[in-house]
């Protein structure tokens, strides 16, 4: 009895009235912290989106989460820290429904993470150096080996040295303003004395307290004879810089006056056709002014102004000139993260907005269309809790036109109903086969969006769907008959369901 109640509830559920759900009602927000694949709620908990999460979706068994690091192995992957201090690693570019959480033995304190073809390097607050093994799959071998011979580090930063054979390079950033680098592999650490005041690094440049930015060779003529040794060489036509930032190919600087500067690799062509051309003189680009920060993403530079404006220009030709054209993208913004392919870009008011590549659902926008030239809302994460607790869902609430939908197979499965899916048909039945009372059924046609409830036709004004191959069915009129409360707690962004 027990369970067939469980199982009419969430029945409930699906007839919910439409007009409870105001998907467009994003006035408060309880997002602590995001990044470009996930958010942190106030409470702690951890929510995901990309792959085969559409849309941000809460992650169970994993609560007071501190901080997130994407992007770290792959693009999607992520780093994320607890409150205990300890480290875990989500792999995110597999096919695989549920999410995997792999424990990073030897972590505590994480502040930063990078990772360089062979090896991933973690810093901890205190200023040590970890590192581990990537292995043939990508992910991270564990545990982590403190390494010796380099501490008091501030930053961490890393590059390819275009060699006859490349060779990883790292950049450590010291709190006291010296930067040292690794000799062959990971072997030994010594410092560039040219380097010193320095306040930030990023690939192989770095900004010194002055304003000034230096930078070094990462490409090497293949019959030069190998050295450790790095010329270090002051960028001339950049002073009084406040802000740098770099790509594998590009880079870019602000300086105090709030305009920016690009030098590096504009890029023509496609796949195996791609053509990178470099210009090494940075051009002060007028296009833009009062800018507070900078990203590139997908061909792209964004620029976030100091009035919340986001303007993007393209990197698409053989050079990019002084009055490249920027184009307004986006108002009200505060802040921005940004993956390889996309950004994610937060509002005054809270709300998260994506833009760019959504290949594999970095926009978290509940579709996987290839790609959004203009900013689209990251769906808002919505709790489903069920007589006090959190129902654990495989993928989260999605919102279309005003109402909202619910993956079908995470609610039922874990009732423990019996649930078949025709791939051909597209029909998908589930089925309580308890004797009491009377069995619960529900049938859905995918193709021509019929639903049966125990065999009764039920209409929707917006039907259900599928989103890369799972189920969705929409939560609309409730059935006095089912006998379940079912609560929309707006301020919290909760669906709370009650059994009688």
């Amino acid at each position: 009895m027990k369970r067939r109640a469980l199982l009419l509830s969430i029945i409930t559920l699906l007839l919910l009235s439409p007009s409870v759900w105001a998907a467009g009602d994003n006035s408060t927000s309880h997002i602590r912290a995001y990044d470009s694949g996930s958010l942190i709620q106030s409470d702690g908990s951890l929510w995901l989106w990309g792959y085969n999460q559409s849309v941000p979706t809460r992650v169970e068994g994993k609560p007071d989460v501190v901080k997130t690091f994407s992007n770290i192995i792959n693009e999607g992957d992520l780093v994320f820290t607890l409150q205990d201090h300890s480290a875990w690693y989500v792999p995110r570019n597999n096919i695989a429904e549920s999410v995997k959480f792999v424990p990073l033995e030897g972590l505590q304190n994480l502040a930063a993470v990078s990772n360089l073809n062979d090896h991933v390097l973690a810093l901890s607050s205190e200023g040590s150096i970890s590192s581990a093994e990537r292995l043939d799959n990508g992910n991270i071998s564990s545990p982590f080996q403190t390494l010796s011979g380099i501490d008091e580090v501030a930053n961490i930063d890393s590059y390819y040295e275009e060699r006859p054979d490349d060779e990883e390079r790292w950049i450590f950033l010291k709190k006291d303003g010296s930067v040292w680098k690794n000799t062959k592999a990971l072997q030994g650490f010594e410092p560039i004395s040219s380097l010193k005041d320095i306040t930030s690094i990023a690939k192989n440049i770095a900004l010194k307290k002055d304003g000034t930015v230096w930078t070094w060779p990462k490409e090497f003529d293949k019959n030069a004879t190998p050295s450790e040794t790095l010329s270090v060489s002051q960028i001339q036509a950049l002073s009084d810089i406040k802000t740098i930032k770099a790509n594998r190919y590009s880079n870019l600087a602000i300086d105090q006056q709030g305009r920016l500067w690009f030098w590096g690799a504009t890029v023509t062509g496609y796949s195996d056709n791609t053509t990178y051309h470099n210009e090494n003189t940075p051009v002060l680009l007028t296009g833009v002014k009062d800018v507070k920060d900078a990203f590139f993403a997908e061909r792209s530079i964004l620029a976030l102004t100091t009035a919340g404006n986001v303007y993007v220009a393209s990197l698409d030709g053989e050079k990019l000139p002084s009055n490249a054209p920027f184009t307004l993208l986006a108002k009200s913004i505060q802040s921005i993260k940004a993956g390889p392919r996309h950004v994610i870009m937060q509002k005054t008011d809270g709300t998260l907005w994506g833009w760019g590549v959504n290949k594999h659902a970095q926009l978290g926008i509940g579709d996987y269309e290839f790609l959004y030239s203009s900013p689209v809302p990251v769906q808002k994460p919505i709790l489903v809790r069920l007589n006090g607790s959190p129902v654990s869902l495989s993928n989260g609430v999605i919102t279309r036109n005003g109402q909202a939908f619910i993956p079908l197979r995470s609610v039922f499965d874990k009732l423990g109903a019996e649930i078949a899916y025709d791939f051909n048909s597209k029909i998908a039945k589930m089925n309580q086969s308890k004797t009491e009372d009377h069995p619960v059924s529900l049938e859905v046609n995918f193709k021509t969006s019929q639903t049966k409830v125990n065999d009764k036709a039920v209409k929707f004004t917006n039907p259900p769907f599928m989103v890369n191959g799972i189920g969705y069915l929409p939560l609309r009129l409730l059935s006095e008959t089912l006998g379940a409360k079912v609560d929309w707690i707006q301020k919290e962004d909760t669906i709370e369901i009650t059994t009688k």
